[in-house]
């Protein structure tokens, strides 16, 4: 039996979840809300430090590029390298300063060793797009300043460089480009520790939330041991209370311990209470009536089995009767025929031409005899007729009755047999012994062959090789005969009247001996069928409901069954007799 926990268990389970679930989920939602504003508010201080870079570049660039195209309007490089050294100088974050004409070759450079060489091939591309954005005359409003942040590829690198770009137009005309590369480093490390700084903010605040759910549930779990104590002391009674009456204490009363008691268990407590009371009355009561009614019920068994035994032996005796009646039936078939044989031979014997006219026709061969006269040729050839005709008739005669009196006594044997049958059966004790399935069968065609010629009814026999079997010989012919009997009396009626008598083995069946009778007599519905075995019921107009009924309970007191099957009405029917081996029945 598993092992299952207890309602204490269960209860500080449930607070315990709860808890346990509860805070953290309230402190994660806090959390997030908290990193979110954290991240908002830290976003905002990137993009005004982003701005203020921006500002101040955009400044510086404006005022560099005017003085830058004045240089240029006066052909004086040499002021215009000394005006970037000078912004290089004065702003440590820019990294470089430089003048690029529209051939994107470099006019003016912080680093002199690269003026007059054009600008890397990596950096033309955009240079020249940017360009051919431009406007190719001067606007009357002042051109914007480009701002070219590192994207996610230069972010790679060991530095970050904002590019900020102005144009420098010569007569009205574009003549190129000034940029300022600024270095990013001062940025990111104050942005890295503005995330330094709310990284460890964050941590601080989730050990204070660990500390804080920790004490939650030490303060949690007190609580529900505090209140769940008397709950479950209540529960303990109770539990008590309902094993010791369901052991049969009947008299046993619960009584609740002190403390806080919810009201539904002292509604609960006094409900059981008055249930055991009235079940102990009951019970008496119970008690006393069951005394009185052991002694009907011995008085009722004692007369139920005398009316079993009675019914059981008028079962039997209307199954030997019955077979009397069909054995008287047969040989009142059998005397019939005899009787009226033996009067068609009287009477043959009576009214023969040797009887009346053999006589008269020899008393001329007499007379020519006693007179001694020479007989002429027509009375010589009469009398030659008369010669030849008279041992064929004579054989004649005695043949027929030959035949006539074999008949008769076939008859009789036949009456001799179904005698001895009928004795044989009606002297069988009512035990069990080994039988031969075939030879029984025989017997029970024997006794019913002639009400079955009689019938003109085909009948065909398939006798297999059963083993033998263990039963009362005389009760299982009565089955037989039932069946067999059930069989022709269906056929009452229909054209076509063929009844098959089968035995044999199923292999694959618990019982594997059977016998069955096939017919193509009336049939019966699904729902008749479970009907079939019921006393008293017979879908014959003269029956009596017994015969299947009491077949059938033999059967099943000798560990064998009978099935009945058949397709529908007027479609005919089969009932199996199922038995089990003399080995099978021993086991």
């Amino acid at each position: 039996m598993p092992i299952r926990p207890s309602i204490r268990t269960y209860l500080i389970s449930l607070n315990m979840l709860l808890l346990g679930v509860l805070f953290p989920l309230f402190s994660a939602l806090f959390l997030r809300d908290m990193v979110h504003l954290r991240d908002v508010q830290l976003e905002r201080n990137i993009q005004a430090i982003r701005q203020n870079l921006t500002t101040r570049s955009r400044s510086l660039i404006r005022s560099t590029a005017l003085s830058a195209k004045e240089a240029i309007a006066g052909f004086d490089f040499t002021f215009l390298q000394n005006l970037l050294d000078e912004v290089i100088h004065d702003d440590p974050e820019i990294q470089a300063c430089l003048v690029i004409n529209l051939e994107q070759t470099i006019i003016a450079h912080n680093d002199r060793s690269l003026v007059g060489s054009p600008l890397p091939a990596s950096e033309q591309g955009k240079m020249a797009a940017l360009m051919a954005a431009l406007p190719p005359t001067q606007p009357e409003v002042p051109a914007e300043v480009q701002f070219l942040w590192p994207t996610a590829e230069d972010e790679t690198g060991p530095s970050k460089i904002l590019q900020t770009l102005t144009p420098l137009y010569s007569g009205n005309a574009l003549w190129g480009l000034i940029r300022c590369d600024y270095s990013l480093a001062t940025i990111d490390a104050q942005l890295a520790q503005a995330r330094a700084e709310w990284s460890g903010q964050l941590r601080q605040m989730k050990i204070y939330f660990l500390f804080l759910l920790i004490g939650f549930l030490c303060v949690g779990l007190a609580i529900a041991v505090l209140l769940t104590g008397s709950f479950v002391r209540a529960t303990q009674a109770l539990h008590a209370g309902v094993q010791q009456v369901a052991s049969g204490e009947l008299d046993h009363e619960i009584r609740l311990p002190g403390g806080i008691i919810c009201q539904e268990f002292v509604g609960l407590v006094n409900s059981f209470n008055t249930m055991t009371e009235r079940l102990r009355l009951s019970h008496q009561q119970l008690d006393d009536y069951s005394k009185s009614l052991e002694a009907k019920v011995d008085e009722r068994t004692g007369a139920l089995h005398e009316a079993q035994a009675l019914m059981i032996q008028q079962a039997h005796e209307a199954g030997l009767a019955e077979m009397a009646v069909g054995v008287l039936h047969n040989i009142g078939n059998a005397i019939t025929p005899a009787q009226v044989g033996v009067m068609s031979l009287g009477q043959a014997l009576a009214t023969n031409p040797l009887r009346t006219r053999l006589t008269p026709s020899l008393h001329p061969l007499r007379q020519y005899l006693a007179d001694g006269r020479e007989l002429t040729s027509a009375a010589k050839s009469h009398l030659a007729t008369i010669i030849d005709h008279l041992p064929s008739a004579i054989n004649e005669v005695f043949d027929a009755t030959i035949k006539e009196l074999e008949e008769i006594s076939d008859k009789h044997h036949h009456i001799e047999t179904i005698i001895k049958l009928q004795m044989r059966y009606a002297h069988l004790l009512d035990t069990p012994r080994q039988i031969d399935l075939n030879h029984l069968a025989q017997d029970a065609i024997n006794l019913l062959a002639d009400t079955i010629d009689k019938r003109q009814i085909t009948l065909t026999v398939k006798l297999g090789e059963p083993p033998p079997v263990k039963a009362d010989e005389s009760k299982l012919l009565q089955v037989m005969i039932n069946l067999i009997k059930n069989g022709y009396e269906a056929m009452d009626g229909c054209e076509r009247r063929e009844l098959t008598i089968e035995t044999g083995v199923d292999q694959g069946a618990a019982l594997p001996v059977f016998f069955a009778v096939s017919d193509t007599g009336c049939g019966f519905s699904a729902a008749d069928k479970d009907r079939l075995f019921a006393f008293g019921y017979s879908s014959k107009e003269r029956g009596s409901g017994f015969g299947l009924h009491s077949s059938a309970n033999y059967l099943i007191a000798n560990h064998g069954t009978l099935e009945a099957e058949s397709a529908g009405h007027n479609l005919g029917a089969k009932f199996t007799v199922h038995l089990p081996t003399e080995q099978g029945t021993k086991a």
